[in-house]
C-alpha cells in the first residue's frame, strides 16, 4: 500500500470514528441540563461586570490609568440598572427590606438582598423559557467549559485581592490604642474580628497564604480542582466569620464559597472514586479548545493576564500609601498612664471623676486624654523631636495651639512577668523597667502637668514557645 492509500484510509478512519462520536453524542439529563441553564444565568447576571471589571482593571493599572470599577463607563448603567429595579421592588412590596441606595460599604443591603432575590426570579423565568423551546438543547459540553474557566478566574481573582489585602497588611490594619482601650463590652462583633485578627500579623499572613495559594491553583487546569477544594476550606472559615459575627459581606462571601463548591460539582464521581469509594479516577480535562493554535492563544492571554495581575498588586502592595502620613507613629506614641495630674499646682485627686487615667499620643497628630468617666478629649499634638516640645491644641477649640514639654525617661515598676513557671506565681506582679513620661503645658486655661508612665498591653504579646501555664480564655 502506498503513502497516498495509507493516508486516505487514515482521513476516511478519522472521519468515521468523527463521524461515530457525533452520531453518540452526550446527552445530559434532564434535570442536568436545566440546572446549567439556570446557573449560567444566574452568574451572568448577579456577577456581570464583575470578571471584565477585573481585566479593565488590571490593563489600567499597567498604563497607569486609575480606574474605578463602579463609575466607570461603559458599563455604569449596570448599577444604576439594578439600582431602579430594586427601588422599584421596594416601591410595591417585593423587596425582603427597605431598599436605601447610599454608599455605606456594606454588602448586605437592602438592595444587595432585592437584587439577589431579582436575579433569582429573572433566571428562573428565563430557564423556563429557555427549556420550552423547540430545541433547548440536549447538552453544553463546549459551554460548560467556558463558564468553569471563567468562573475560576473570577474567583481566584477575588482570592488574590483578599489575599494580598492581608499580605501586604491593608485589609485589617493594626491595633490602635482606642481599640486597645476599648471595653470589650461596648465592642460590635464585627470590631472583634478585626481586633482577632490584628491582634496576631502572623495568623493574618497565614489566612492570607491560604488565599493566595487557592488563587494560584485555581488558575492552572492541573490543579484547579485542588485549588477549588483551598477555596472551599478557607471561604468556609470566611463564611462562618461573617456570618456569625455580623460582618456585611455574607452575601458575596457565600456567592464564593458556592463558586468554589460548582467548580467541584461537574467532577463529583471522580471525586468520589479518589476520595471515598478508592474507585478509578479518570483524569480531568479543563480545556475550553481542542485546536493547538486557540489553546496557545488562550494560554498565553490568561498567563499574562495572571503576571501582569501579580507584578501589579505586588508594585501597589509595596508603594507609598497617601494616608500612611497619618499612620506614622512619633518616638511618644503610646498610652501613657496617669500617676499625678496638676492644674494650676494643684493636684487633682483620685476621686475627681474628670481626673485623666490616660494619656495617648497615637499615630499621625492625634492624641486624646481619657478621664475616670470615660470620657475622652481629642488634641491635635505634633511632636518636634529636636526641641523636645510638642503643639497641642483641642480638636473642639478654635484658638492658637499651646506649647507642652515633654520630658522622657524611665522608671521601675511592677509589671507582669514575662514568662509563668509556677501556678504560686500566677497574678503577682514583678519589678519591670517601663518609659515615663512628663507633660507640661496649657490646657483650658489652666498650667497642665502630667506624669505618666508607658502602659504595655496583654494583647501585644508576641509569639511565646514555651508555656508553662496557660493564660486565661
Amino acid at each position: 500500500m502506498n503513502k497516498a492509500t495509507e493516508s486516505g484510509s487514515g482521513t476516511a478512519t478519522a472521519a468515521g470514528v468523527e463521524g461515530s462520536q457525533q452520531a453518540t453524542a452526550v446527552i445530559w439529563p434532564v434535570w442536568q441540563r436545566v440546572a446549567f441553564r439556570f446557573v449560567l444565568l444566574y452568574y451572568v447576571f448577579l456577577a456581570f461586570p464583575g470578571p471584565l471589571g477585573a481585566l479593565a482593571s488590571t490593563v489600567a493599572d499597567v498604563f497607569g490609568v486609575e480606574f474605578n470599577e463602579e463609575a466607570s463607563p461603559p458599563w455604569s448603567w449596570v448599577q444604576q440598572g439594578w439600582q431602579s429595579v430594586t427601588s422599584w421592588m421596594d416601591a410595591n412590596g417585593f423587596a425582603p427590606y427597605e431598599v436605601i441606595h447610599q454608599r455605606t460599604g456594606s454588602g448586605d443591603t437592602g438592595h444587595d438582598f432585592a437584587r439577589v432575590l431579582a436575579v433569582t426570579a429573572l433566571s428562573l423565568l428565563l430557564t423556563t423559557i429557555w427549556s420550552l423551546l423547540p430545541r433547548p438543547g440536549c447538552a453544553y459540553p463546549r459551554l460548560g467549559r467556558w463558564l468553569h474557566l471563567i468562573v475560576r478566574f473570577d474567583l481566584a481573582f477575588t482570592m488574590f485581592g483578599y489575599g494580598f489585602a492581608k499580605v501586604y497588611g491593608g485589609q485589617f490594619g493594626v491595633l490602635s490604642l482606642s481599640r486597645l482601650t476599648q471595653e470589650i463590652g461596648d465592642t460590635w462583633p464585627m470590631t472583634m474580628v478585626g481586633t482577632f485578627m490584628q491582634g496576631s500579623k502572623p495568623y493574618e499572613l497565614f489566612g492570607g497564604g491560604g488565599e493566595v495559594l487557592a488563587g494560584l491553583l485555581l488558575f492552572h487546569p492541573r490543579t484547579a480542582l485542588l485549588g477549588a477544594c483551598v477555596a472551599i476550606t478557607v471561604l468556609t472559615n470566611v463564611c462562618a466569620l461573617n456570618w456569625l459575627y455580623g460582618v456585611p459581606v455574607k452575601l458575596y462571601s457565600l456567592h464564593l464559597l458556592l463558586y468554589a463548591i460548582l467548580l467541584l460539582a461537574p467532577f463529583r464521581h471522580r471525586l468520589w472514586a479518589l476520595f471515598v469509594s478508592n474507585g478509578n479516577a479518570p483524569p480531568v480535562d479543563l480545556r475550553v479548545t481542542t485546536t493547538p493554535r486557540a489553546a496557545r492563544w488562550l494560554t498565553a492571554f490568561g498567563f499574562a493576564w495572571v503576571l501582569t495581575a501579580l507584578v501589579t498588586t505586588h508594585f501597589q502592595g509595596i508603594a507609598p500609601k497617601p494616608w500612611a502620613k497619618m499612620m506614622e507613629k512619633s518616638p511618644l506614641y503610646g498610652l501613657w498612664v496617669v500617676e499625678t495630674m496638676r492644674l494650676d499646682g494643684v493636684e487633682v485627686p483620685v476621686t475627681d471623676a474628670q481626673r485623666w487615667r490616660d494619656f495617648a499620643i497615637d499615630t499621625g497628630n492625634m492624641a486624646w486624654s481619657r478621664e475616670a468617666t470615660g470620657t475622652r478629649h481629642w488634641f491635635e499634638f505634633t511632636w518636634d523631636d529636636a526641641a523636645g516640645t510638642a503643639q497641642v491644641k483641642g480638636r473642639a477649640d478654635s484658638g492658637a495651639a499651646e506649647t507642652w514639654t515633654c520630658e522622657r525617661g524611665t522608671k521601675v515598676t511592677k509589671v507582669d512577668p514575662p514568662l509563668l513557671l509556677r501556678n504560686e506565681e500566677r497574678g503577682k506582679k514583678v519589678d519591670g523597667e517601663r518609659r515615663t513620661l512628663v507633660l507640661t503645658g496649657k490646657w483650658q486655661g489652666k498650667q497642665l502637668e502630667l506624669r505618666t508612665v508607658q502602659k504595655v498591653f496583654r494583647l501585644e504579646t508576641g509569639f511565646r514557645l514555651r508555656q508553662e501555664l496557660p493564660d486565661f480564655w
